[in-house]
């Protein structure tokens, strides 16, 4: 039985808007994606990844929207050095095995291609005590949610 806590970031305003997530380690990443999403304010309607670290765009190993990974033209990653992962069967557990995550590592998320909306998580926790198909929940937040589609919240237009 097993949970994590992730902080995660607004990349360009980390101390202004954030969320603390357990997530249950037998949870996918598509879930924990929408609860992310819903608690900041975003909607589901565009494409989105989890990377390593703070990577980004460059991270070699991506867990995508399901919906994307089924599109891939031949079920094989868009780049050479990258491995792709299909975020609606890929587990908490198995994010944080095959990046090797430790508390204090980072994950980065990035939502929506064209505007770009960039978040990483921090591994706050692993907490064995905790059910292992344990919801995603926000246990504790700064910042208010954002109007997706107001250019006066997305800090890459300020």
């Amino acid at each position: 039985m097993t949970a994590y806590r992730f902080r995660v970031k607004l990349e360009w305003d980390p101390t202004a808007l954030w969320r603390d997530i357990v997530v249950g380690e037998n949870r996918t990443l598509a879930e924990f994606q929408a609860v992310i999403n819903e608690s900041i304010g975003l909607n589901q309607a565009h494409l989105w990844f989890f990377g390593a670290d703070q990577d980004y765009w460059q991270s070699d190993v991506k867990y995508q929207r399901p919906e994307e990974d089924e599109d891939l033209p031949s079920g094989e990653s868009m780049r050479w050095d990258e491995t792709v992962s299909n975020a609606g069967e890929t587990t908490i557990t198995e994010l944080a095995s095959q990046l090797d995550l430790e508390v204090g590592d980072r994950i980065c998320y990035l939502f929506d291609y064209g505007d770009e909306w960039q978040f990483y998580g921090i591994l706050k926790e692993i907490a064995d005590d905790e059910p292992s198909d344990r919801r995603p929940e926000v246990v504790n937040e700064k910042g208010d949610p954002v109007d997706q589609y107001s250019l006066e919240d997305h800090p890459r237009y300020q």
